[in-house]
């Protein structure tokens, strides 16, 4: 995908508007994940790769009409909260719940810890474990439960739980200065979490 303009204009209100909430103590923006996420997907065109023998994305279609209306819609549903107040609880939990497992499918990480006791033969050609073995893949599987275990215990905290924001950069250089010195370019590539440099010669 490509930006022009408007992505810079896009930065500069987002800044506008955080600097404002700051000012006066309101709680910063965050990202429609659920709907940025089923946007992209339904705007997603596909093509079957006959190598791999499955469908691969091809392109994503750009859009800001669909953003726009999705978001005035959900800004609208404030006028239907008499109604909602009718919905019982345990209702609008299975919704979040079902949206949570959705896009959970294809996780790698859920994947790998799925897989991690799982024997080869019963697994494709193409996974971690055939082509890394499964010292190297549940290593750095492990790696990854221990900062995920981190970061838990920051947010569930309530006097950490403010610097969780901060906390994340902790994953950045994990990933930028201590992982490359455990694993190989190649291990990491077949983890699913190749380089930026080696993602942009592969594209």
């Amino acid at each position: 995908m490509k930006k022009g303009e408007a992505y810079n204009l896009d930065m500069l209100a987002l800044g506008v508007i955080t600097g404002a909430l700051s000012v006066f103590g309101l709680p910063w923006m965050c990202g429609a994940t659920v709907q940025s996420v089923a946007h992209v997907k339904s705007m997603t065109t596909y093509e079957f790769d006959d190598d791999l023998e499955t469908e691969v994305i091809s392109g994503v279609v750009e859009t800001r009409t669909v953003p726009f209306i999705v978001h005035s819609l959900i800004a609208a549903s404030v006028l239907l909260l008499p109604v909602l107040r009718t919905v019982p609880i345990p209702v609008v939990s299975g919704i979040f719940l079902y949206l949570g497992r959705k896009l959970m499918t294809g996780n790698q990480f859920l994947r790998r810890l799925r897989d991690c006791m799982s024997e080869k033969t019963r697994l494709p050609f193409d996974h971690p474990v055939n082509k890394v073995g499964r010292k190297v893949m549940n290593g750095y599987t492990l790696i990854q439960l221990v900062a995920l275990g981190i970061l838990w215990a920051f947010k569930s905290n309530s006097s950490t739980a403010i610097f969780f924001p901060s906390v994340i950069g902790f994953l950045i250089a994990l990933r930028s200065w201590v992982l490359p010195k455990i694993f190989t370019e190649e291990e990491l590539v077949s983890l699913g979490d190749a380089s930026p440099r080696v993602k942009t010669v592969f594209s």
